[in-house]
């Protein structure tokens, strides 16, 4: 069973749409999708229709989203509500009205998907993984919602006085699901993280941001590792890598960006390398910069 397995990102995911694209193109089609975050988003719109016009859908989306300002949160309102102790700065409102409008009529839970989608949230309170998509009459958009729901940023889901978030939280790679459900093919589409070591970062939010990302990532490769190590199980790992310092709200690069991934992936099945990692550059003393007086890399 062919699955794709579709990471979070944020708005960088024109780049895995572009993918998505050119997997299709070459006649890579799913049997089952697995998404979280961003992924979550492209996997309903993929498993209600897996097909290359689907997919060409599903880029439109994202060149619209910038224009319809889905979502905005100026610096202002956001310290008011952060001092007010809102446990959200930006609303998602419009994008579960946008999600109700683009999707067909008829798609509103699991069940009336073509192909099995699985979806992961996160419990905030023990940081447990939960899924989506064993019971069909689960409820597609609230799934999509909450599994985009970054800490934080947007509003979580609440049940039962439970907080429920972005299922990246735990596994924005959720390869280990894919195996779970059967699958012996995987195509991963990974918005990975890439270390810049000249980055420039300014804000408390683009801070906290990064800082947490690699070790996030870490436990991605971790998911990786085990599929790869799974006996009949071959696993094609696409990292889409490209403006991993986008600030989240910024979409003056999809257009670009959903080239981008059209390329990385066309590149990838030009030259497949199955069962092969792509993992972060890792840096050595030499390429690290001086530590603060006394303050050495310990590697």
């Amino acid at each position: 069973m062919r699955a794709f397995v579709l990471s979070g990102g944020g708005n960088r995911g024109p780049l895995q749409a572009g993918a998505v694209k050119a997997l299709l193109q070459h006649g890579v089609a799913p049997d089952m999708v697995v998404g979280s975050s961003v992924g979550a988003l492209h996997g309903a719109y993929l498993a209600a229709e897996p097909t290359l016009a689907q997919a060409e859908r599903m880029i439109q989306l994202w060149r619209d989203a910038g224009r319809r300002r889905l979502f905005s949160s100026s610096p202002l309102r956001s310290m008011l509500k952060a001092l007010h102790g809102s446990d959200h700065l930006a609303d998602s409102r419009r994008i579960r009205a946008y999600i109700e409008q683009s999707l067909p009529n008829h798609v509103r839970t699991f069940g009336d998907l073509q192909i099995p989608l699985y979806v992961t949230i996160c419990h905030l309170q023990t940081l447990t993984l939960y899924l989506y998509g064993d019971d069909p009459s689960a409820p597609l958009i609230d799934a999509v919602l909450t599994s985009a729901a970054v800490p934080g940023f947007f509003p979580p889901t609440y049940h039962n006085g439970q907080a429920f978030v972005d299922g990246g939280v735990i596994s924005n790679l959720p390869i280990l699901v894919a195996l779970a459900r059967g699958a012996t093919e995987i195509w991963a589409l990974d918005l990975s993280f890439e270390v810049d070591a000249g980055a420039s970062l300014r804000g408390a939010f683009e801070i906290a941001g990064y800082a947490i990302k690699r070790p996030l990532y870490s436990l991605a490769l971790r998911e990786l590792e085990a599929a790869v190590q799974t006996p009949g199980v071959t696993v094609h790992h696409i990292a889409l890598p490209a403006y991993a310092n986008l600030q989240l709200g910024d979409f003056s690069k999809t257009q670009v960006m959903l080239a981008e991934g059209e390329r990385l992936a066309c590149a990838y099945l030009a030259h497949p390398r199955p069962n092969q990692i792509c993992y972060p550059h890792r840096y050595t003393a030499r390429d690290l910069p001086p530590g603060p007086p006394g303050a050495r890399p310990f590697l």
